[in-house]
């Protein structure tokens, strides 16, 4: 196996802008458990892997892998703690927006971490297409895609205007409000598109506006509300429930 050259690592450490990122049609995905799983779905992605340790396997052999030293990948890597492997993959190509199928909503999710679960937890339930406001972090975020655990390359994330984009669907539109409906009271199958907002804030009053029907997730105890992505998998959950009826 070739070792990392200097010019490689300065090209690597490049593509920690997401301005190269796109330009090139790359993404960088950290750690060896999810590297390997990713090389073995999507062999035709792989651009290049990185790692710190010997490789022996054939298959690993024959493609595009460069080893690193520990200070080497410390350079490297987007994480405080440096992985013991880093791949480049090639953008998946996603399939176009289809009206007809379920549309879950994200408004303003700032944390890579929520919106990797968001889309790993979508993935589960069964959901095949995700829109988010033009503010959100990019889905193809490393850290997104590491807490996506791969789901990120399977399930299609759009941006848009959501004030301009929603209202010409002329659909129905629930959205998760803590003065909404109970969820347990709203028929699953009559959700078509779904609203969660932003982690601290919630749905905009601008986007609230759009909303027909509010729903909500009841709670019995003093915490003020849940994390964005645990209430996400709730409703995700009753969603799903259409899908056996």
């Amino acid at each position: 196996m070739e070792k990392i050259s200097l010019q490689k690592i300065k090209w690597i450490k490049s593509l920690q802008l997401k301005k190269n990122r796109e330009k090139e049609g790359l993404i960088i995905v950290e750690g060896a458990k999810l590297v390997l799983e990713l090389i073995e779905q999507y062999p035709d992605l792989l651009h290049s892997f990185y790692t710190t340790i010997p490789q022996s396997e054939p298959a690993l052999l024959s493609l595009n892998g460069f080893l690193c030293s520990t200070n080497e990948m410390e350079r490297i890597t987007h994480f405080h703690s440096a992985p013991s492997m880093i791949g480049v993959f090639k953008e998946p190509t996603w399939k176009e927006f289809n009206i007809d199928e379920r549309i879950l909503v994200l408004e303003s999710i700032q944390d890579p971490g929520n919106l990797g679960t968001i889309i790993r937890t979508a993935d589960w339930f069964g959901i095949q297409q995700i829109v988010c406001s033009e503010d959100s972090v990019h889905h193809l975020n490393s850290k997104v895609i590491q807490a996506s655990m791969g789901s990120a390359f399977r399930i299609p994330v759009f941006y848009e205007n959501l004030i301009e984009f929603l209202p010409k669907l002329g659909i129905t539109i629930h959205g998760a409000l803590l003065n909404g409906k109970n969820l347990k009271d709203v028929q699953a199958n009559e959700i078509k598109i779904l609203v969660m907002g932003n982690e601290g804030k919630g749905i905009s009053e601008r986007l609230q506006a759009h909303i027909n029907q509010a729903v909500t997730i009841p709670g019995f105890g003093q915490a003020e509300s849940l994390n964005v992505s645990m209430a996400t998998g709730i409703f995700l959950y009753h969603w799903s429930q259409s899908e056996r009826k």
